[in-house]
């Protein structure tokens, strides 16, 4: 017998794989399709170096900022997930006075 609780969690868990599956391979086609224009633009340049160096350049910033997108969300989202499903590590209690410095006691005049 299945209980409901678990065959939520077992769903969830599908459809987080799901999610990871379909948004890399999105990541991975549009690098693809990057990679293939980029080629594409360098085989009609016909060798004007500066110009081969700004298309390359720009292929590379355009696959790093996809790439690190899709992983810095994939991580944020999976921190909240764990943060709302309470698999979170605990961080330990700090005392609220810890680094507080300690009261100054007025200054009394001697003599």
């Amino acid at each position: 017998m299945v209980r409901r609780g678990d065959a939520k969690g077992a769903r969830d868990n599908e459809v987080e794989r799901q999610r990871a599956r379909y948004g890399l391979q999105a990541v991975l086609g549009s690098n693809l399709a990057i990679v293939v224009v980029a080629v594409f633009g360098v085989w009609q340049l016909g060798g004007d170096k500066a110009v081969i160096v700004g298309v390359l350049t720009t292929a590379f910033t355009a696959i790093s900022g996809v790439t690190t997108a899709y992983l810095g969300i994939k991580a944020v989202s999976n921190t909240a997930q764990n943060i709302a499903l309470g698999n979170a590590p605990a961080r330990p209690q700090e005392p609220a006075t810890e680094g507080v410095p300690a009261p100054r006691q007025p200054e009394v005049p001697l003599g």
